[in-house]
């Protein structure tokens, strides 16, 4: 489901979750227009948390945004991808320290998603406290299949930044 950065939640993104909702059809969101001078990416996330409910998970986030856009962090994936100013292909780098915290807690919040759909899982969850990649795929999978989450995702298909997940 697309979701204008600038303008929030509309209409239209209404209309598409009537069918989400109708059809029983996994779905996630993304976030467009991320290099909008007005885009407000978590304002973007607090309406669609709202009006979707505590399913909807960010995986990952702008660094910054508008005319300047060009980083995202990805908690799924515990990496920073910093686009050129043409777009195409990131480089990973290191997620700065400044923003660890914060990629971390999202990152819990996709394990232990994860782990609450399989019972090996949510086993291996407590024992080990995390998931390796694998099983976290894994579970992220069924769960999003069976519609117990609703990942967000973000980008400027305009620029070709974010639209691809290396």
């Amino acid at each position: 489901i697309l979701v204008n950065a600038s303008q929030g939640v509309e209409v239209s993104t209404e209309l598409v979750w009537e069918y989400v909702e109708k059809f029983n059809t996994p779905s996630m969101f993304v976030v467009n227009q991320i290099d909008h001078e007005k885009s407000d990416f978590e304002n973007t996330l607090e309406q669609i948390r709202n009006r979707f409910g505590n399913k909807v998970i960010p995986v990952q986030y702008p660094l910054n945004q508008g005319t300047s856009f060009n980083t995202i962090v990805d908690a799924l994936r515990m990496t920073m991808y910093v686009f050129e100013e043409e777009g195409g292909k990131p480089k990973k780098v290191d997620i700065p320290e400044s923003e660890i915290g914060r990629a971390q807690e999202m990152h819990n919040q996709l394990v232990e998603a994860a782990a609450e759909n399989d019972e090996g899982l949510m086993e291996k969850f407590f024992d080990q406290g995390s998931l390796n990649e694998n099983e976290l795929a894994e579970g992220l999978t069924i769960a999003l299949a069976n519609q117990q989450i609703y990942p967000v995702f973000c980008c400027s298909a305009k620029q070709n930044k974010g639209s691809g997940r290396i």
